[in-house]
């Protein structure tokens, strides 16, 4: 029997019909389940996201949005109450309900684009009033953090080799993260985490929910808006050089207005600024990753190690970020006009 098929025991679900793997995701490994009972997804949990504080928050977060009206997953329980099973490789699993709609592994059109701004936007209002401190402290976008770890391991790598790049990507991404900083007293909001496509469902081409919550935690909303526009104004996987779609940023500010959510005239200002944030954040942790092979998964069909899959993937951000920088003004322009006919703002 499987690993799936013994976790999948631990469940009342009924006979089980079909098991699927999905693909997309650098972090959980996830399964769709059908059985006579409904549809699930399975997840082994990445154990830097398993923590019983990490699980909690999740509740909390998604019985939030359920009273709200807001389409979510459920955590399941075993049999005997469990809400994370333990397999003999100690990799924890969860169950959820599965949430109606369909997702996409990329964009491919600024109307997808707007839908899914807008239910981005969505989530933020429904989380604006969210009661509960968070138990876990895992903010994905600590940036100084970030260049903080990539520092060490620069320091500590023994060997003086820079035959993958990474030293002198490093130069760059440091020198130009300085130039896109966010202001430190823009208001702190709940934030999702991981607003990549494939975590918003939809249903008839509308947006109809959002899923992986499990990275939900206190930021700025323009991190989360930042991270929408890295992966959703390019094309192909993270790991191809792709240029930044403009007419694309346009859709999701749109998109992020019409969801009702209202920001100040400061995180308005600072919205071109996000995108290339957060996508030279990201390539730090791909640096990082390909000396400390330990983080991301990776293609082992498409490569031959973990960290010839970063070392691509980090390259790739890096010229995305080059080619949001030389598209600052345009950006400026864009969310200025967007933005003008809104009167006042907070």
């Amino acid at each position: 029997m499987s690993d799936v098929q013994e976790i999948i025991e631990n469940y009342g679900l009924g006979n089980l019909i079909a098991v699927e793997k999905i693909s997309s995701g650098l972090m959980h490994q996830t399964h769709r389940i059908k059985a006579t009972s409904g549809v699930y997804f399975l997840q082994c949990l990445h154990p830097k996201l398993s923590s019983q504080e990490i699980l909690d928050d999740y509740v909390r977060v998604t019985q939030h949005l359920q009273r709200k009206g807001f389409e979510s997953p459920r955590v399941i329980a075993t049999r005997d109450g469990r809400f994370l099973v333990c397999d003999q490789s100690d990799r924890m699993w969860r169950l959820t309900s599965a949430v109606r709609g369909e997702t996409f592994e990329k964009v491919t059109s600024c109307e997808q684009a707007l839908e899914g701004a807008c239910m981005l936007g969505r989530f933020h209002v429904g989380m604006a009033d969210f009661p509960h401190d968070f138990e876990s402290n895992h903010p994905l976008h600590d940036t100084d953090g970030h260049l903080a770890k990539l520092t060490r391991v620069l320091s500590e790598e023994s060997s003086t080799d820079d035959s993958f790049g990474v030293h002198k990507a490093s130069v760059e991404i440091f020198s130009l993260i300085e130039q896109v900083r966010l202001p430190e007293d823009l208001p702190i909001r709940v934030v999702h985490g991981d607003p990549k496509i494939s975590n918003i469902m939809f249903e008839d081409s509308k947006s109809v929910g959002m899923i992986d919550l499990d990275t939900c935690n206190r930021h700025s909303v323009l991190v989360d808006l930042g991270d929408a526009v890295r992966s959703w104004c390019r094309d192909g996987y993270e790991d191809e050089y792709q240029n930044f779609h403009l007419d694309r940023f346009d859709a999701i500010i749109k998109g992020y207005i019409r969801s009702g959510f209202r920001l100040t005239r400061e995180e308005v200002r600072n919205i071109w600024r996000s995108g290339p944030l957060i996508t030279l954040e990201l390539a730090s942790r791909f640096a990082r990753d390909v000396i400390e092979d330990e983080y991301f998964a990776f293609d082992e069909g498409k490569y031959e190690s973990r960290k010839a899959h970063n070392v691509a993937r980090m390259n790739s951000m890096l010229h995305l970020a080059r080619d949001m920088m030389r598209k600052r003004t345009s950006m400026e322009s864009i969310v200025e006009s967007n933005f003008a006919d809104l009167g006042e703002m907070e």
